[in-house]
């Protein structure tokens, strides 16, 4: 009996254990990986882009397009640039779009409740502050709720992942379109940035939206919070065909293993998408721009 019952403790145990080195190797103390290591690993994310240029020009979110427009403007990778304009060419209807100010950050609309009809709650929010739509929206209870630090911490938003990162982006926009005062925003974003910081520090998934964490604080300004650990493991984690994923195994089985997803735990494999990988692209052009241009 007391045997069976050691056996019953240290089977309890071992995830406890597991967890805590995951945590130790996600947080150990390593040198920021340099500029020719994100070099390559960049240019084969470039790669997976090109490789799959018809794929993900049939993907029309434009967000992702976005980041690979910043990261073609840092870079000014000719590369890039001929995707996006592909993209523009075959959706001449985006600079007449809610999403227009991605692109042209002038292109604003008189936005209203219609225009946000079926749209994600952090999606409306996008659209708000990209068109400074603060005298026509922000009496939304959905708007104004992101607007607040606190918006993540509500029971009906704690499980999603990417909640933070995404209300950090929206609120990142009104910053960038000037539609409120710096000092009126920055402590908002100085408290998602820390709320980012933790979940980097605790969450051990090097999925999609461990991706989006690294990406936000460097949009944010708040590269030096970025553990060099961190990078390293995004340079880990990358795929044998360039791209990136939201899929980590945890005991490779062959066609499917048990591992981590954005669902906490998936039986899947790993496979890059253009969500991920888009993500990838764009921080890893700001980190080897940084290293390139440190002051």
């Amino acid at each position: 009996m007391k045997k069976t019952i050691r056996i019953f403790l240290l089977l309890l145990l071992l995830p406890v254990v597991l967890y805590l080195w995951g945590v130790f190797n996600n947080n150990r103390d390593l040198p920021m990986p340099d500029r020719s290591q994100l070099a390559s690993h960049r240019e084969s994310a470039i790669n997976w882009l090109l490789q799959h240029k018809e794929r993900i020009l049939n993907d029309h979110n434009a967000m992702l397009w976005w980041m690979v427009n910043e990261a073609a403007k840092v870079s000014k990778d000719a590369r890039l640039e001929m995707l996006v304009n592909e993209y523009k060419s075959r959706n001449r209807g985006l600079g007449y779009s809610i999403w227009a100010p991605l692109f042209w950050p002038q292109q604003r609309l008189n936005i209203d409740e219609t225009s946000l009809y079926g749209l994600p709650d952090y999606n409306q929010h996008f659209i708000y502050s990209l068109h400074c739509a603060d005298n026509l929206l922000v009496d939304l209870p959905v708007i104004a709720a992101q607007n607040r630090a606190d918006f993540c911490f509500q029971p009906s938003h704690i499980y999603r992942p990417a909640c933070v990162t995404h209300q950090l982006m929206g609120i990142n926009f009104q910053l960038r379109q000037h539609c409120a005062p710096e000092a009126e925003l920055q402590p908002v974003i100085a408290s998602l940035q820390n709320d980012i910081v933790h979940q980097l520090t605790w969450d051990i998934r090097v999925i999609d939206v461990y991706l989006q964490r690294v990406m936000m604080l460097l949009i944010t300004g708040a590269d030096a919070r970025v553990k060099p650990v961190w990078v390293q493991q995004i340079l880990d984690h990358q795929l044998a065909d360039g791209g990136w994923g939201d899929f980590d195994p945890l005991i490779p089985l062959g066609s499917r293993s048990p591992g981590f997803s954005s669902r906490i735990l998936s039986i899947s494999r790993p496979r890059s998408s253009f969500h991920a990988t888009a993500q990838g692209v764009y921080l890893l052009t700001l980190l080897e721009n940084k290293q390139k241009h440190p002051h």
